[in-house]
């Protein structure tokens, strides 16, 4: 998943291939991600590359597979809601797939780019088109407006996170790539607070997961909580970064103006 359009990190030199061990992720990836990687190279490698199917294909192909998962989700039918499970993984490795077939073809592209962040834009992230579906289904199930005031709040708040990417960090994808070296839940020696800001980081980035299996949790249980808890989650989530980036720039401007005062001096 290339948060902001950013691209991955080069993972391929022989320096960061001998630093990680063969039964841990590459550097930068979170073990799920790691998952949707390996099914993404395993199917371009033996499939893909001997086809003329090419990138923006499957970006439209991942999308429309998607979009099928909306009215499947929309039933609450335990069975259809779990193969709309299945096939929203499987369209989340997909999202792998097409820049790994780009780049292994030679077909990388700027309208590729567009297209891909175009599309998940609109579909993907809570603040879009699966958030409003799920504020849908939590209201379907609940008959409680406020599901939709809680989707804005969440859309509201990612708005101001990234409008302070842009400002403060200079639109880096600081979610997908400057926090990844600490991802690993399991290595031994890790202080708790990186765990804990690892689990945040990991959340914020795959906060469309929690909506879909949180309502597979309401299937099964029948406990109408589980919604509320999962929306209360995610506006959290997407509080804790904007209010944590304001902060950085709060303090990186009292910085720079002490700067300008030394200088002066």
């Amino acid at each position: 998943m290339e948060e902001y359009g950013q691209p991955s990190p080069d993972r391929s030199s022989a320096e960061e291939k001998e630093k990680t061990p063969p039964s841990q992720p590459p550097f930068g990836e979170s073990y799920i991600h790691y998952l949707f990687r390996v099914g993404s190279h395993w199917l371009v490698d033996n499939y893909l590359l001997k086809t003329p199917i090419t990138p923006n294909q499957i970006t439209l192909f991942r999308t429309g597979i998607l979009l099928l998962t909306f009215p499947l989700f929309w039933s609450l039918n335990l069975f259809l809601y779990f193969i709309g499970v299945l096939l929203f993984q499987f369209s989340e490795m997909l999202d792998s797939v097409d820049g790994d077939l780009a780049r292994k073809k030679g077909l990388q592209s700027a309208r590729g780019v567009w297209l891909e962040i175009f599309l998940d834009s609109l579909f993907t992230p809570v603040w879009g088109g699966i958030g409003l579906l799920f504020a849908g289904i939590a209201y379907k199930a609940t008959g409680d407006w406020r599901f939709f005031l809680l989707w804005g709040l969440v859309g509201f708040s990612a708005n101001l996170e990234k409008n302070f990417y842009l400002h403060f960090k200079g639109g880096k994808g600081e979610l997908q790539h400057a926090l990844h070296n600490h991802i690993y839940f399991g290595l031994k020696g890790e202080e708790w607070k990186i765990k804990f800001r690892n689990f945040i980081i990991i959340s914020k980035m795959w906060e469309n997961q929690w909506l879909v299996w949180g309502g597979l949790f309401y299937i099964l249980t029948g406990v109408e909580e589980i919604w509320w808890g999962i929306w209360i989650w995610l506006l959290l989530l997407n509080q804790i970064h904007w209010i944590r980036l304001a902060w950085y720039g709060y303090k990186k401007s009292g910085e720079k103006d002490g700067n300008k005062k030394e200088k002066k001096e």
